[in-house]
């Protein structure tokens, strides 16, 4: 797909994978608006790109109306980068209900949701890409991660068979799935973790432009991203 003025919608896009795959596709010339819930980390990115092609909001992938608010106001999204994520370990018996909710709304439902908004245009237009950032965890099973798995595995069952759905279209579905990054995912969970020999965001970012930049006519299928090393 050649990039130049495609326009860009990413969840989770004010900060570490998400802003990194905004700024490469920045790059590429292409119109990239991101949805971040923390105002702070909207205001960092706008002032590290300074781009009238860059567009941020403010917005929570939970919260239906709002993110259709934000996708009315952006209109025509040629590509959609569900990304957004937030991340839980610790033995089912200790969960909160309320955190439990928050990891099934945020990793399963906001990629729903924002894909439900997205996908009427596309199928108008019979063209676009949807791409579901999910995690390692999304197929493989972890130790005490039995919600976030849960989370991802579900996005895992839902990028597949949407690109049943969308077969005989010219829309693109895939899923990636990559393992630990030197983000600010467990940090903000209240769980910082060693994460040192951890893959760049930067790095993953080129693996994503790589994906997106495939010939339209190449079967894509999903794409599995591991660390070299762990701690």
């Amino acid at each position: 797909m050649e990039l130049k003025e495609k326009k860009i919608l990413i969840t989770g896009g004010t900060s570490g994978l998400g802003f990194s795959v905004a700024k490469s596709l920045i790059k590429k010339g292409c119109l990239v608006n991101v949805i971040g819930r923390s105002e702070d980390n909207i205001k960092k990115a706008k002032k590290i790109i300074s781009s009238k092609s860059f567009k941020a909001f403010k917005g929570d992938v939970r919260n239906y109306e709002e993110i259709k608010r934000i996708t009315d106001k952006v209109g025509r999204i040629d590509i959609l980068i569900n990304n957004a994520g937030v991340w839980l370990k610790g033995k089912l018996q200790d969960y909160s209900c309320s955190k439990i909710d928050e990891i099934i709304d945020v990793n399963l439902k906001g990629v729903i949701y924002t894909t439900k908004l997205v996908l009427p245009g596309m199928i108008k237009r019979n063209e676009g890409f949807i791409l579901n950032v999910s995690s390692t965890s999304g197929i493989t099973p972890k130790n005490e991660q039995t919600v976030y798995c849960a989370s991802k595995y579900g996005v895992t069952g839902f990028t597949n068979s949407l690109k049943k759905d969308l077969l005989s279209t010219n829309i693109k579905v895939a899923g990636f799935y990559p393992g630990g990054m030197k983000t600010k995912l467990f940090e903000k969970a209240g769980m910082p973790i060693k994460n040192k020999n951890w893959m760049e965001p930067d790095k993953v970012a080129k693996v994503i432009i790589f994906i997106l930049e495939q010939d339209d006519q190449e079967l894509i299928i999903d794409h599995l991203v591991l660390n070299r090393r762990r701690e």
